[in-house]
């Protein structure tokens, strides 16, 4: 099987019962530029539609503020009631889960912003024990949206999430927080076999009518297509449950906040857990109007 963008194309335009090969998917023809227009919509859509584990993601956040002012060089604006806001990852399509038990770690400053003498050191100490190896994660609360505040300097509109006004970020309660998301793998060669079969026939609803002669036999195609994606993104999911990381220790948000001595299922009393496992899938919407 070949792996890149234009094989997956022209196996798209093979499903839509287009009689075209592209040689190149930016080759300029009609063909490719439909596919294009669909491309990475559709490729977007369908990672987020499943959690795969071919694009699982973890990573240290960058911070732009602190509310508590402790940290040096950084904004202190936040949202309330948040203490902490990051950046959001270039390339996420999707947020998983920021774990609230995890190792001390200084994640370092912003591009642009006064470095200090050793980026290495913890800016405080006493800042917790590090969890025993093998412990069970406790995800953490948290919120994806955007900001005005803590801009980087001349900000323009070539990074995703990231505009001459306004940022995507991520709010939590967590220092030196980590994140597991769903990344944009845009390789083919990373892809699994049914996300790269759900995708080829996601791509082939969406172009197989306008790119039909016969209207009729085009809006067959699309339909019978989309029945191909629904199919496989259903077997994904089931995938995932067998295959992903679960656990058993299911809390009650009602007993939870009884046994918390005021506190609440969301902060424990203490601003960080448990929090939740963001989500879960979404739905890709499909262009008989559709969606699953």
């Amino acid at each position: 099987m070949a792996y890149e963008p234009t094989d997956v194309a022209n196996q798209a335009l093979d499903s839509a019962g287009v009689d075209y090969t592209l040689g190149n998917i930016e080759d300029g023809s009609r063909p490719a530029q439909v596919t294009l227009r669909a491309y990475r919509t559709c490729l977007r859509q369908l990672l987020r539609a499943a959690h795969w584990n071919f694009a699982r993601k973890t990573v240290q956040l960058t911070l732009l503020a602190d509310a508590t002012t402790n940290t040096p060089n950084v904004g202190t604006l936040v949202p309330t009631p948040w203490i902490y806001e990051y950046a959001l990852p270039i390339d996420c399509v999707k947020a998983r889960y920021i774990p609230a038990n995890q190792y001390p770690q200084n994640p370092g400053v912003p591009t642009g912003n006064i470095t200090p003498s050793d980026p290495t050191a913890p800016l405080m100490t006493g800042l917790g024990v590090a969890p025993l190896v093998g412990q069970r994660i406790i995800p953490a609360r948290f919120l994806v949206t955007t900001d005005s505040n803590n801009l980087p300097p001349n900000p323009g509109y070539e990074t995703p999430g990231l505009s001459p006004v306004t940022q995507t970020v991520i709010l939590t309660n967590v220092q030196y927080a980590q994140m597991v998301y769903t990344c944009e793998q845009v390789y083919p060669s990373i892809w699994d076999d049914l996300f790269r079969g759900a995708f080829v026939a996601y791509v082939a609803s969406e172009i197989a009518l306008p790119l039909a002669k016969d209207k009729k036999m085009g809006m067959s195609l699309r339909n019978e297509q989309i029945k191909i994606a629904k199919a496989k993104i259903m077997q994904a999911r089931i995938s995932d449950g067998d295959e992903g990381w679960f656990s058993s220790d299911i809390k009650v948000d009602w007993m939870q906040a009884r046994n918390t001595g005021g506190g609440n299922y969301w902060n424990n009393g203490g601003g960080n857990g448990p929090g939740m496992f963001w989500g879960g899938y979404d739905s890709c919407g499909f262009a008989d109007g559709s969606a699953y």
